[in-house]
C-alpha cells in the first residue's frame, strides 16, 4: 500500500491477447465490486497473441524470453491537457531500471528507450476521461530482454541479451520498474511536474547541442527546448524560431559518419 498509489494487485497469466485488454478488463471489473477506481492492477505475461506497438504495430516478442505488462490506475488529479506526465514517469522508470543493468540507456520521445540508435522498450497508452480530467490510464510495456533474434520488420531492435552477452531475470527487471514508477507517480503527486519533467529532460536523446531534423517543410537544425505537459516537443531552430511537435510531426534526422 502506498497512500498516494493506493492498493497494488498483481496479475500473471502464461498467456493472453493483450496485457493491456486484460488489465482494463480487471480493472473495471474491481470498480463494480468495489465502487472506486483507486489503487493499481498490474498484468505480466509471458507471451501475448495479439500485442500491440505505437499506432497498432505489431509487437515482436519471443514466448517466454521478454517482459510485457501493463498498468492500469485511476491518476490523481491529472487533467487531459497534462496527461503526457503520465508518460513520463513509465519512461523515466524504464530507462532507469535499465540503466541499473547497465549504463547508456536513454528516452526517445516521446517513450520509448533506446541503447545507441536501437530500440529496446516501447510503450502504449489507452485513457479515458471524466470532464477534464484523465479517468483511467492503461499502459502496456514491452522490454526485449532475452530475445536474441528478431526476425519481424521492425528496423532496429536490441534487447538486454543482446548488449550484456548473458541473460536477465524478467521478473527482477520488472520489480525495478515498478517500484520506481511508483516513486515517480508519487513524486509527480506530492510535488508536481516540474522534477518529473526535469527528471525525464536529463534523459532524452539528443538532449544536448545542436542537431538536423525533417518536418512537412524539409529539413532544419535545432536544438531540444523541451516537452509540454500535453506531450508537444519543443524545439529551437537557428533562427530562434520555436516549434512545437506532436508524436509523428517530426523526426530526427541521423546523419552518416
Amino acid at each position: 500500500m502506498n497512500d498516494l498509489i493506493g492498493n497494488i494487485e498483481f496479475f500473471h497469466v502464461a498467456e493472453t491477447d493483450s496485457t493491456n485488454n486484460l488489465a482494463a478488463t480487471l480493472f473495471a471489473e474491481r470498480k463494480a465490486a468495489e465502487g472506486e477506481m483507486g489503487g493499481m492492477i498490474i498484468v505480466s505475461t509471458d507471451y501475448q497473441t495479439a500485442g500491440r506497438g505505437q499506432r497498432g504495430a505489431k509487437w515482436e516478442s519471443e514466448r517466454g524470453s521478454n517482459l510485457l505488462f501493463s498498468v492500469a490506475f485511476r491518476p490523481k488529479e491529472i487533467k487531459i491537457c497534462r496527461q503526457f506526465r503520465l508518460s513520463q514517469a513509465m519512461a523515466v522508470a524504464v530507462c532507469d531500471a535499465l540503466c541499473d543493468v547497465k549504463e547508456g540507456f536513454e528516452i526517445k520521445w516521446p517513450n520509448d528507450i533506446y541503447f545507441g540508435l536501437k530500440k529496446i522498450s516501447g510503450t502504449i497508452i489507452e485513457t479515458s476521461w471524466r470532464g477534464d480530467m484523465v479517468d483511467r490510464c492503461v499502459m502496456g510495456v514491452g522490454v526485449n530482454v532475452n530475445q536474441c533474434d528478431f526476425v519481424g520488420d521492425a528496423p532496429n531492435p536490441i534487447s538486454l541479451v543482446n548488449i550484456t552477452g548473458s541473460v536477465n531475470r524478467i521478473e527482477d527487471l520488472l520489480r525495478n520498474i515498478l517500484d520506481r514508477f511508483v516513486e515517480e507517480l508519487s513524486l509527480l503527486y506530492s510535488k508536481g511536474e516540474e522534477e518529473l519533467a526535469a527528471r525525464y529532460g536529463a534523459r532524452m536523446m539528443w538532449r544536448d547541442g545542436v542537431h538536423k531534423y525533417s518536418d512537412a517543410n524539409g529539413d532544419f537544425e535545432a536544438f531540444v527546448e523541451g516537452v509540454e505537459a500535453d506531450g508537444h516537443l519543443l524545439l529551437r531552430d537557428m533562427e530562434g524560431v520555436l516549434r512545437k511537435y506532436m508524436f509523428k510531426e517530426v523526426k530526427h534526422v541521423i546523419l552518416n559518419t
